[in-house]
């Protein structure tokens, strides 16, 4: 097996969505610690994760701080790992911590790319896709790859870049990373410590036995599931049968600039799970909840299916412009449950039906802009006569199909007929005589003529032997 792991040093701080020079603490009892950096523009420096609060404050005296939050933790890391599933199977996210004051989490997710290198064009041809596509999350990854997933997730914490693809070598790439890197308890890893064992290769070095008889049975078995020479148990991300995301604002917020944040991360989570699910969606709602009274419902259909988060985002931007809510917002909350299969048109590598898409975006747009009462488009109407055959229909309806016949028909006609005086005609006219029963009758011989450099579609009035001009080709 190859597992490329993303190590997200960040995350707990960007789950929230706030700046880097806001501290997150963790909390167990009385102690109160920092778990993500803060940026060094706080205080002068930076502020290391692990250092309790107490000290910050004495570096940063208005520092800014914000509690965990778990939920938007684990939900965040689980729309990332959807995102993985395009590059491999299985995915597995996790948090490696311990119960324990000034424990600073992990947040990975690995996924099994041995499998998946000849489809992306080779290992760093996959790692640099993945990153790409990880910019749009707007968060702070680094990536290792390795024959076990907690090696890679070693490699990616120490910002070793370089894969180690082979099982033989991987004692020899990890032997000068400190044990500090281990997820390990404190405890262990101090008593380690002051035995002289400060970096993995003087810890495998140790006999087995007198590990195994000081620190018990789970430093060597760790030892051996991070040289690949046992299998490691995982619990593979699977995406639910239905979609719900959640985004808990930091406060009530009353303008929809701010809640242009969230909404995006919301839709990123739901292309996420569209991808790690291989479907695609028409349908999703909005709620917009609030601390008191009913939430705001903004329900979205859209023209075709897609799976794009700038496509959703964009539609649900407009709704919430045109339409924003009446109270402050406290949470943000988008939910589906019908989903489509992809369909080769959506899937395809040239996509012959890409323009069609774009109009069907644009449209969307503008529904969501002005409401859809205020956008029509032409249709076909049962009748001969060219100022009647088409009507006002609307943006869900099918439209019937163009008649065989359609190049003998401009799509410009004039507002009006414009007489005319008779212009030189060649070859059999259409006659069209209909109308009678509603009075409004039409007995008329049309040609298609040249006039000066144009086109034109004139007709012969039998009634009154005057010529009309009614329309023009391009």
């Amino acid at each position: 097996m190859l597992w490329l792991c993303l190590d997200f040093p960040a995350l707990g701080r960007e789950a929230l969505g706030v700046d880097a020079d806001t501290a997150v603490l963790g909390a167990r009892g009385s102690h109160r610690w920092l778990i993500t950096e803060v940026a060094g523009s706080v205080a002068g420096k930076a502020l290391s994760a692990g250092i309790s609060l107490a000290t910050a404050r004495t570096h940063a005296p208005e520092l800014n701080t914000l509690p965990r939050k778990p939920e938007a933790e684990r939900e965040q890391l689980e729309a990332l790992a959807h995102t993985l599933y395009r590059y491999g199977s299985p995915v597995v996210a996790e948090v490696l911590e311990h119960p324990e004051p000034y424990a600073v989490p992990r947040w990975r997710v690995s996924v099994e790319v041995g499998a998946s290198l000849s489809l992306f064009g080779g290992v760093e041809s996959l790692r640099e896709q993945l990153l790409l596509e990880l910019l749009d999350w707007n968060c702070a990854a680094r990536a290792g790859i390795a024959p076990s997933r907690l090696a890679a997730g070693l490699l990616a914490e120490a910002g070793e870049s370089t894969p180690c693809l082979q099982i033989k070598e991987l004692a020899g790439r990890l032997r000068p990373l400190p044990i500090r890197l281990l997820p390990w308890p404190a405890a262990t890893l101090d008593a380690l410590i002051s035995i002289g064992l400060s970096r993995i290769g003087e810890l495998l070095d140790a006999p087995t036995e007198t590990l195994r008889q000081r620190f018990g049975a789970e430093v060597p078995r760790d030892l051996d599931r991070l040289l690949a020479r046992r299998a490691e148990p995982y619990r593979a991300i699977e995406p639910p049968p239905v979609f719900a995301a959640r985004f808990e604002l930091h406060g009530e917020v009353d303008n929809i600039e701010t809640l242009l944040f969230p909404l995006r991360r919301l839709c990123q989570r739901f292309a996420a799970y569209l991808s790690a699910r291989a479907v695609t969606s028409m349908h999703c709602r909005l709620e917009l909840r609030h601390d008191f009274g009913a939430p705001t419902i903004v329900p979205l259909q859209l023209l075709s299916p897609s799976r794009e988060a700038a496509r959703w985002f964009e539609i649900l931007r407009e709704r919430l412009y045109r339409q924003p809510p009446t109270q402050a917002v406290r949470e943000l909350y988008l939910s589906a449950e019908d989903f489509l299969p992809i369909t080769g048109s959506q899937a395809a590598l040239f996509d012959e039906h890409r323009l069609s898409r774009e109009r069907q975006a644009m449209l969307e747009k503008l529904i969501a802009r002005y409401g859809e009462p205020c956008l029509w488009r032409p249709a076909l109407a049962a009748d001969h006569r060219p100022e009647r055959a088409w009507q006002a229909g609307t943006l869900q309806g099918a439209g019937a199909a163009l008649p065989a016949s359609r190049s003998r028909r401009p799509l410009w006609l004039l507002p009006k007929a414009k007489l005319i005086a008779q212009p030189p005609v060649e070859g059999l006219p259409e006659r069209i005589e209909t109308g009678w029963w509603d009075g409004a009758p039409a007995h008329r011989d049309y040609h298609r003529v040249q006039l000066g450099e144009r086109a034109a579609w004139v007709y012969h009035d039998l009634d009154d032997g005057r010529w009309h001009l009614q329309g023009l080709w391009e």
